[in-house]
C-alpha cells in the first residue's frame, strides 16, 4: 500500500508533482489573461504631456477671462502657476498689456496651457494682434466632469476620474483654472481626435467670474451642466446658469 502523505522533508509524491506541473502554468496563464483583459477595458489616460524640458517664449496680450490668459492671435494659452496654485498673482499686473512670457507648455491634442512662475512675464514693445472678440453660441446641456485644467491637459495622466479627484480638488482650491471635460466615453474612444474644441470648456460663473468656489462637491465625477456657450478665438467657455450642476 503506497503512502502519499507529504511531510515536508521527503520527496514530493508523484501525484502532487503531476498536479503542480499542470496547475502552475495554468494559473500563470490565467493571471496574464485577466491582466490583459482588464488593461484592454481601461479608459485611455489621454494624450496630455507636460513639456518640462523644453521651455518656450511667447509674445502676446494678457487678459483675465476670468483666468489669466496669454493671447497669441487666435490662440489662447491659459496660464497655470507652478504647483497647485493659480497664476493670478504673477499675471495680474500685466492685465491688458503685451508681454513676453517664458514657461513650459502643457499640451493635450492641439490645446495649450503655459505654466509660469514669478519673473516669467516681462512687458514687451513688440506689436501683438488684438484680443479676439467673444461670440455667444447660446445655451447647451452637456455631460462631463469638472476638473482642474492643468492636470487634465497634461500635468497628470490620467487627470480625470475618481483616482484624480483629490488632486483636482486641491488644484481648484488653489486657484488653478476650472475645466469642464466632455463625456469620459469620448476620451476612451480611439477614434476620437483630441481637437481643442472637442475636449471641453473653460468654466466660469454666472457673472463671468471664476468657477472655483462654485464646483465644490462636483469635482471629477459625472455631472450634467446647463450653461451658455461662448467662443473667443479658439477658446471655448461655459458660463454656468441656475440650476448649475446636476450629478448623474
Amino acid at each position: 500500500m503506497s503512502d502519499d502523505f507529504y511531510v515536508g522533508y521527503g520527496p514530493l509524491p508523484d501525484r502532487d508533482r503531476r498536479f503542480l506541473l499542470r496547475a502552475i502554468p495554468l494559473g500563470l496563464a490565467s493571471i496574464a489573461g485577466i491582466g490583459a483583459f482588464t488593461a484592454s477595458r481601461a479608459r485611455s489616460a489621454g494624450g496630455g504631456r507636460w513639456e518640462t524640458g523644453t521651455p518656450v517664449t511667447l509674445t502676446g496680450r494678457i487678459s483675465f477671462s476670468p483666468y489669466p490668459t496669454l493671447w497669441v492671435g487666435e490662440d489662447a494659452h491659459v496660464l497655470a502657476g507652478i504647483g497647485k496654485v493659480g497664476a493670478d498673482p504673477i499675471a495680474r499686473a500685466f492685465d491688458g498689456q503685451t508681454v513676453q512670457a517664458t514657461g513650459v507648455r502643457i499640451v493635450r491634442g492641439d490645446c495649450f496651457m503655459l505654466g509660469v512662475k514669478a519673473g516669467n512675464l516681462i512687458v514687451s514693445d513688440t506689436p501683438a494682434p488684438p484680443i479676439p472678440t467673444i461670440e455667444d453660441l447660446g445655451m447647451i446641456e452637456v455631460l462631463g466632469e469638472v476638473l482642474d485644467a492643468q492636470c487634465f491637459m497634461g500635468i497628470m495622466n490620467p487627470g480625470y476620474g475618481r483616482t484624480h479627484r483629490g488632486c483636482a480638488a486641491q488644484c481648484i482650491r488653489g486657484g488653478q483654472p476650472v475645466y469642464f471635460s466632455l463625456n469620459p466615453a469620448r476620451r476612451s474612444d480611439p477614434q476620437t481626435t483630441e481637437n481643442c474644441g472637442d475636449l471641453g470648456f473653460v468654466l466660469m460663473g454666472p457673472s463671468g467670474e471664476k468657477a472655483n468656489a462654485l464646483v465644490s462637491g462636483n469635482i471629477a465625477r459625472p455631472v450634467i451642466i446647463s450653461a451658455r456657450q461662448t467662443r473667443q478665438g479658439r477658446l471655448k467657455r461655459l458660463q454656468l446658469t441656475d440650476p448649475m450642476i446636476r450629478p448623474v
